[in-house]
């Protein structure tokens, strides 16, 4: 068969008798069947992965937040161990801040 004898052959094909609401409403059912679903089964996993990354993110940043004082007292701990060895005999007060142990409210001698 060539190209010329499957041409006539389709020509001469009738169209199916349809209504001509059909013809009108048939390229708008055409696009609708050509849209993804609204919800790929792709998408499921990939929330599950953004929910564990999320959650995983906020337990770094609170063990962050939580264990950072701690670095902050360790890197004077010399000097806060000479001062709370003092504290008994002298009543003092010391607070820490960005320069370094202060005392805040000191016994007058």
């Amino acid at each position: 068969m060539n190209d010329h004898e499957l041409e006539s052959m389709l020509k001469s094909v009738r169209t199916p008798e349809r209504a001509p609401e059909y013809w009108d409403d048939f390229p708008s059912r055409v696009r609708v069947q050509l849209r993804p679903p609204v919800m790929s089964p792709l998408w499921r996993p990939r929330r599950w992965r953004l929910a564990w990354a999320g959650g995983l993110a906020f337990a770094t940043l609170f063990l962050y937040l939580t264990l950072w004082p701690v670095g902050f007292v360790l890197k004077n701990e010399k000097t806060f161990r000479h001062q709370l060895a003092e504290l008994p005999t002298h009543l003092r007060m010391f607070m820490a801040d960005e320069h370094g142990m202060h005392y805040l409210i000191a016994d007058k001698e």
